[in-house]
């Protein structure tokens, strides 16, 4: 059997309501990619939603981490960020970058910022530009439609926005260096969300819309990007990762909503998972 490819995931570790580290180490794994983690942060809850949660910065040992690994030699096919704590873990982050990564390394970063026109608890502007300079060393990119905007210095649309809008928020995110964008949560009509990616080496523009539901549904860009990253570093085509990783995420909404679990908790991708790994037996 060919090797397993090998991911570094470097998010907060919330330990309720599923998010961050506790999303991506199962979904990566099940898609076929071995998940090595870097947690930024200790939370006791994730922010949005739970109240009085307790929190610890793990900054210092980021980058020893990402040193011992290095000191033995070993190999990642990827490096795959979320929420960092503040725009300092930005510069530890890059720091881990270059410890990790090789030159066939692909780096996929996920502002994990912000969302409905405003910055997560305890985030700022700051922030913005910590992911700016992050993204000259990323191949990958993976904002939300807020992300996109205040990165890009954008007004930010909360309702539905045309195809023209979201592409200029594509090519003025590219300027900063990744070769492939995708934002989520965007809406082109009422009634659809979904997905626009495009990626610069063939100018290829991908679209993929679901029903829209109503409220929030926490963690499903950790979701997505957990997915659509394990996929691209296993080697799928834009088209093929974008696609399986959304079907995924429209899985797990419409489990969610039939549950009726309360949102905040996070959302249900574990029965969701079995499908999933049987629809990546089809790509590989």
């Amino acid at each position: 059997m060919n090797e397993l490819k090998r991911m570094a995931a470097i998010h907060d570790l919330s330990g309720l309501g599923k998010c961050s580290l506790t999303v991506a180490l199962p979904i990566v794994s099940a898609s076929g990619v071995e998940c090595c983690c870097i947690p930024t942060a200790l939370l006791s809850t994730h922010t949005g939603g739970f109240e009085g949660w307790t929190f610890r910065d793990l900054s210092e040992d980021i980058v020893p981490i990402a040193s011992h690994w290095n000191e033995l030699n070993v190999r990642f096919d990827a490096v795959y960020s979320g929420y960092l704590a503040s725009p300092e873990q930005g510069r530890l982050l890059e720091q881990t970058i270059d410890l990790i990564a090789g030159e066939s390394t692909l780096v996929i970063v996920d502002p994990a910022m912000a969302d409905n026109g405003k910055y997560y608890a305890n985030l700022g502007e700051q922030m913005s530009d910590c992911f700016r300079s992050l993204m000259a060393k990323a191949d990958v990119v993976t904002p939300n439609i807020t992300e996109a905007c205040f990165i890009t210095n954008t007004e930010y649309v909360s309702g539905p926005c045309t195809m023209e809008f979201v592409e200029e928020l594509i090519e003025k995110l590219m300027t900063f260096g990744p070769k492939i964008v995708a934002i989520t949560g965007v809406s082109l009509e009422k009634g659809k969300v979904g997905v626009v990616a495009k990626s610069k080496a063939n100018g290829k523009i991908c679209v993929v819309m679901n029903d829209a539901r109503e409220g929030m549904f926490h963690g499903a860009g950790d979701i997505f990007a957990s997915s659509f990253a394990a996929l691209l570093t296993r080697g799928a085509e834009l088209e093929t990762a974008l696609e399986t990783a959304e079907k995924f995420v429209a899985d797990c909404i419409e489990r969610t909503e039939k549950r009726g679990a309360p949102r905040h908790y996070g959302m249900d991708f574990e029965s969701a998972l079995p499908e999933y790994i049987n629809s990546i037996k089809s790509i590989f």
